[in-house]
């Protein structure tokens, strides 16, 4: 599992996914994804286009780290999951939890709307 971080206009940042989020991917990540992207105040994009497949542990990672960055004032959305990666979130009902976005232009716009 690979995470990949970048800043972005207003201040917003971009972490990308690439790999699996199963139990081997998530155990990977877990400790660098919580430090750099859970303690964050900005908000947060969570890319997927490159992640093939979640399990539940990696939903649990996700989860976790938008409830950190709420308290903290700000917001995480997900922007492009794969098809299956997608269905699996929205089964799991995530889409209701966190927002899903396929279009960048739009997740920036959502993101910049959120009051400070």
């Amino acid at each position: 599992m690979k995470l990949e971080i970048s800043e972005l206009e207003s201040g917003i940042k971009q972490a990308k996914l690439i790999g699996r989020l199963d139990l081997k991917g998530t155990n990977e990540l877990d400790n660098e994804f919580a430090f750099k992207i859970g303690t964050s105040t900005s908000p947060v994009i969570v890319e997927m286009s490159e992640v093939e497949f979640i399990a539940s542990i990696g939903m649990r990672l996700l989860v976790s780290a938008a409830r950190a960055i709420s308290r903290r004032g700000g917001k995480l959305i997900i922007l492009q999951p794969q098809p299956l990666v997608r269905e699996a979130l929205e089964t799991a009902g995530f889409n209701e939890i966190i927002p899903i976005f396929d279009d960048y232009d739009q997740a920036l716009a959502a993101l910049k709307s959120e009051p400070a």
